[in-house]
């Protein structure tokens, strides 16, 4: 009866460990990929208050809030943000009202007198099914290219918002 053999000989064996860990560093070693969490600024047609339409375009830091005009947090956190936006002005601000009537949204815009942060409507409710919003607020915090670095779902007091902003930088 021959011998079945069982194993690889000690020269295969360190040649493969050989393989597979120059494999690994040269994984380690190439240009890593965009590092966004889970995508780009969303690229849905809003709707500006005065009813032109508007996409949403990169170019400086950007805070975006998905938000409702009957959330109780969001009527809280919006004008914090507000406050907020007046002494950041090298960030952009975005609330996207997600899928109420445009009338509504001009509102509680005009009941609130937001003059820094961009306030658009969403009736088609794009930009929350892109970022997969599932409450308000939510907050999604983006680079200047773009590129999602940050999200917080929830209220935001303005202590975190600015320590939020700090990583925009």
């Amino acid at each position: 009866m021959e011998k079945i053999p069982t194993g690889l000989s000690p020269s295969l064996r360190l040649g493969l460990v050989g393989l597979i860990v120059g494999g690994l560093v040269a994984l380690a070693l190439l240009p890593a990929p965009h590092r966004g969490l889970a995508g780009d600024l969303p690229q849905a047609t809003l709707v500006r208050l005065d009813g032109t339409p508007v996409r949403l375009q990169s170019g400086k830091p950007t805070v975006l809030t998905v938000w409702a005009t009957w959330c109780g947090y969001c009527q809280r956190q919006l004008p914090e943000f507000e406050a907020v936006a007046r002494a950041h002005p090298e960030v952009r601000f975005v609330f996207v009202n997600d899928g109420e009537p445009a009338a509504l949204v001009r509102q509680f815009h005009d009941a609130r007198g937001f003059t820094h942060a961009e306030v658009y409507q969403d009736a088609l409710r794009a930009v929350a099914q892109a970022l997969r919003v599932n409450g308000y607020p939510s907050n999604f915090f983006y680079n200047a290219r773009g590129e999602r670095v940050g999200e917080v779902r929830g209220y935001m007091s303005p202590e975190q918002l600015r320590a939020a902003l700090a990583q925009l930088r």
